[in-house]
């Protein structure tokens, strides 16, 4: 396969061209980098090479891995041959982000596979041991018959610890957020392309914890989230739970809300709009300027609410079937419930409406559910389920909306069609 020109980090997003890539020594005494610390592999510029081209360190050692020139971060070696397609999920603390993320693997796998001949696989299993020990609890728990605490499930993602890297230049130190990368190409037996390298991405994922997306979180020593500026797409995690007039309008009426009460309720909103500035800034973005890239509301926990909705209930099938075994993705699903839960939100929450469409030219609403229904108290007071009974529903809809839209060749964005040749 041959290598792209410039590859952009994962990591720290620096954008270089592909012969200044470093590589990773392997000799055991070639140890100490000065961007990475004492205890790293060094890092290298090779000038000797194999036969089969592998970089050689200066002892003599055949190298396999390699790494950006400029944080010496290891990236994935995919990078290097595909284009990458960075998303950025944006989200308040307890959001729901880490379980949103396990979910979304979980069902991509599945989907992109058996329905559009498209192979979703982990670029690299070390850099995404976090979203697949997530996505192991929650679809290959060994206790799935138990009922287990939320927070026992998934652990709230933090700002610190092994979910983000520490770079060093001279004595200062920056921590940047580990990237989850998976690499999307159509299968072989894919009968509509003829390029498959033209129609492949290195997708890159960010789970940062809420707390990133405070004011005043992200800084030079803490550029936790400038993959916003560099996002092809932006997903925001609308927590109707976390919302005074959501509750107070309907979910009361409901019964009982499955949501930690030491949780504090939030102006979601501001959430976006700290995005927007940061989007600006880094850009150099008037504030009158829209950004060009699609936003997706997405309002989660969509079993609580979307009887709310009639256009959920209405709408065709997501994913219908199509000649040749390629299916096609219902476009016109997305429309008609993006309109409908719109509609709602502007009666609800018209604050995170305005904040979304004052930021982005572009804006789908999209409901969703991670666990695809509510969980139960036990006698504890804890919010629990049984991970036998999880059952996302609607996670894949932007990214699949996003494949639609960048790689239009993929797989066609079909209307509607009837039930019986269709997935729900």
């Amino acid at each position: 396969m041959p290598l792209l020109d410039k590859v952009t980090c994962p990591h720290c997003w620096a954008v270089f061209e592909t012969h200044s890539v470093l590589w990773l020594s392997t000799h055991p005494s070639l140890i100490g980098d000065p961007r990475l610390g004492r205890d790293a592999q060094r890092r290298f510029l090779p000038t000797r090479f194999t036969s089969d081209g592998l970089a050689m360190d200066e002892m003599d050692s055949p190298c396999h891995r390699i790494a950006c020139p400029s944080c010496h971060l290891e990236i994935p070696r995919v990078c290097t041959e595909m284009e990458s397609w960075i998303v950025s999920i944006i989200g308040a603390p307890a959001a729901g982000k880490s379980f949103y993320l396990g979910a979304v693997a979980r069902t991509l796998r599945n989907v992109l596979p058996s329905h559009y001949r498209v192979s979703f696989t982990d670029s690299d299993a070390n850099l995404n041991r976090k979203i697949n020990s997530y996505e192991q609890a929650m679809f290959g728990n060994p206790h799935s018959d138990s009922l287990i605490p939320l927070g026992e499930l998934i652990e709230k993602t933090t700002e610190q610890g092994d979910q983000y890297s520490t770079v060093f230049t001279g004595n200062q130190r920056a921590q940047y957020p580990h990237p989850y990368t998976f690499t999307i190409r159509p299968d072989p037996t894919h009968p509509k392309l003829k390029d498959p390298v033209a129609a492949s991405r290195v997708l890159c994922l960010y789970d940062n914890a809420g707390e990133s997306y405070l004011s005043g979180s992200d800084s030079t020593l803490n550029p936790v989230t400038r993959h916003l500026a560099q996002a092809s797409m932006l997903l925001f995690l609308f927590d109707p739970t976390q919302d005074h007039d959501f509750r107070r309008a309907y979910l009361e009426g409901e019964g009982t809300i499955p949501t930690d009460s030491r949780i504090a309720l939030r102006q979601q909103q501001t959430i976006v709009a700290e995005a927007a500035n940061r989007v600006r800034l880094l850009k150099n973005m008037p504030s009158s300027k829209k950004h060009d890239k699609p936003l997706f509301v997405i309002v989660t926990k969509q079993d609580l609410w979307g009887h709310l909705v009639p256009a959920i209930a209405q709408a065709a099938p997501l994913h219908i079937t199509g000649k040749e075994g390629v299916g096609y993705f219902n476009a016109d699903r997305v429309t008609a419930i993006s309109v409908g839960i719109r509609e709602m939100m502007v009666r609800l929450s018209p604050a995170v409406v305005d904040a979304a469409e004052s930021f982005a030219q572009k804006v789908v609403y999209v409901g969703a559910s991670s666990l695809g229904m509510s969980p139960t108290r036990n006698a504890a007071g804890e919010w629990v389920i049984r991970p036998r009974d999880i059952k996302p529903e609607g996670v894949e809809v932007p990214f699949l909306h996003g494949l639609n839209s960048l790689l239009p060749g993929l797989f066609p964005a079909g209307r509607k069609a009837p039930a019986t040749n269709s997935r729900p």
